[in-house]
């Protein structure tokens, strides 16, 4: 009996082991995704999707574009994409973009970010971010950093997110 509940205790530490790549980047289901509902009290639907599309027009540091969005303002999906340093020496030869996409999703009061689809991109070559260079047990330590790079920068991206959606947009006049 003591054998199987520490089978069953064992196997479940293991199956959350692999719910980050490396240990760095959260998985769902076998792909790099964050997500998050967050909570924006005595917000409406609408100022939630004016202030999100705002910040997908004016995101700054990284290209953002929106793909699509609904006739009820209740999602808007972007694409945005960022460039990153592949490997240990700072030469521009090494950095790679950085595709991915955003999708948000509105309610009164609440809304929910999903940040998914990671795709690395260089000339001639398209991979996702979670098969990317994996093929050679040598580029392992490259991308832990590489990968630690860009969870930082997707967590700068949720930042920026999250502020936008708490400060109401710029009035035109």
């Amino acid at each position: 009996m003591n054998k199987i509940v520490l089978l069953i205790i064992l196997f479940s530490l293991e199956c959350y082991a692999q719910n980050k790549l490396l240990g760095i980047l959260p998985l769902k289901e076998g792909k790099v995704n964050y997500t998050s509902v967050l909570e924006v009290n005595g917000t409406s639907k609408e100022e939630l999707y004016n202030c999100a599309n705002y910040w997908l027009m004016n995101s700054g540091d990284y290209q953002n574009e929106i793909i699509s969005t609904d006739d009820k303002n209740e999602q808007i999906t972007g694409k945005g994409s960022f460039k990153e340093l592949w490997g240990p020496n700072d030469y521009p030869e090494l950095y790679v973009d950085v595709l991915q996409t955003i999708r948000l999703q509105f309610r009164n009061g609440r809304y929910q970010y999903s940040i998914t689809n990671f795709i690395v991109k260089k000339p001639g070559m398209e991979t996702q971010l979670e098969i990317y260079k994996m093929k050679n047990k040598k580029y392992m330590k490259y991308n832990k950093s590489f990968y630690k790079r860009i969870d930082a920068k997707i967590k700068k991206i949720i930042i920026s997110l999250e502020k936008s959606m708490i400060i109401s947009m710029p009035v035109e006049k």
